[in-house]
């Protein structure tokens, strides 16, 4: 387990994305990197929004759903209202 990560949720293991560390550690690091900075939502929004000439085969749904709360722990702990692609899934319940 990655303590910078760890710090970043919180100290609270419950929320760690341990799927995304071990399948894509690369994304986690992005991840960690762009935390608390305003482009964060956008770089989330680039695994949602696919613009690429050849379609991403996509996550695996463990990893897609620690990616999902991440976005949302994130907008609860600052307080983003920021329009993205989760916002239809912002009614989980991460508390």
């Amino acid at each position: 387990m990655n303590e910078k990560i760890l710090r970043m949720l919180d100290n609270n293991a419950e929320y760690y994305p341990y799927k995304l560390a071990q399948q894509f550690p690369h994304i986690l690091e992005k991840i960690a990197i762009m935390w608390d900075s305003p482009e964060f939502d956008s770089y989330l929004n680039r695994f949602m929004l696919d613009k690429r000439e050849h379609p991403r085969q996509g996550f695996p749904a463990e990893v897609a759903s620690e990616i999902l709360r991440l976005s949302i722990l994130h907008s609860k702990l600052f307080n983003t209202t920021s329009n993205n692609a989760w916002t239809d899934a912002s009614n989980i319940k991460i508390d």
